[in-house]
């Protein structure tokens, strides 16, 4: 099995937040890798929802589970902790995929910690068009406010048979034959 990470690419809705910057939600602010920015709620309890990478060459890949991981912390010195809950869908549903509960995602530190929920199942047959629809929606909870550096969806797969190495940047699951030749048949391409 093999894992792709995902992160944020747009947004679909926000609440009263805003990034260590300016004014405003900025996804960039939260898939940069970058423990310098983040966004933060304004106010106690507030959401936001935000579309999901795409998962880039899976197709027939099949998709075994996901863990959402975050990296944040108390929003400066308010409160003595900070709660939040995931919700992971797809377009049609903000909880197609699953929830996760705020006592998985709460710190009471004031510097950025890192916390990655319990893997969930995806059930059923997930398609990568299902996982290229990703979305994800954080509600802020019991009147906290946090700082979130990071967000991600790390994605458990098992790739498609097909050739062992891409080739001219087509992914290996996507790759039945070379010039006609069938895949058991090839010992080599050019040397690799």
């Amino acid at each position: 099995m093999a894992t792709v990470v995902l992160r944020p690419s747009s947004l679909v809705s926000s609440g009263n937040w805003r990034h260590e910057s300016g004014n405003g939600f900025d996804v960039a602010k939260i898939n940069d890798e970058d423990n310098a920015t983040y966004v933060f709620n304004q106010t106690a309890n507030q959401l936001f929802t935000v579309n999901i990478d795409d998962t880039s060459g899976l197709s027939g890949a099949t998709f075994n589970n996901f863990v959402v991981s975050a990296i944040f912390q108390k929003h400066g010195g308010r409160g003595a902790d900070c709660t939040f809950q995931v919700e992971i869908g797809d377009s049609s549903s903000p909880t197609t995929f699953g929830s996760i509960a705020d006592t998985v995602f709460g710190t009471s530190n004031s510097s950025p910690t890192t916390i990655s929920a319990t893997a969930i199942n995806f059930g059923g047959s997930v398609s990568d068009s299902d996982v290229d629809s990703m979305v994800v929606r954080v509600t802020t909870t019991d009147n906290t406010q946090v700082r979130l550096f990071e967000l991600f969806v790390t994605v458990d797969f098992t790739a498609a048979s097909g050739y062992g190495n891409d080739i001219n940047g087509v992914a290996t699951a996507n790759i039945g034959k070379v010039d006609g030749v069938a895949t058991a048949n090839i010992e080599k391409v050019i040397g690799v």
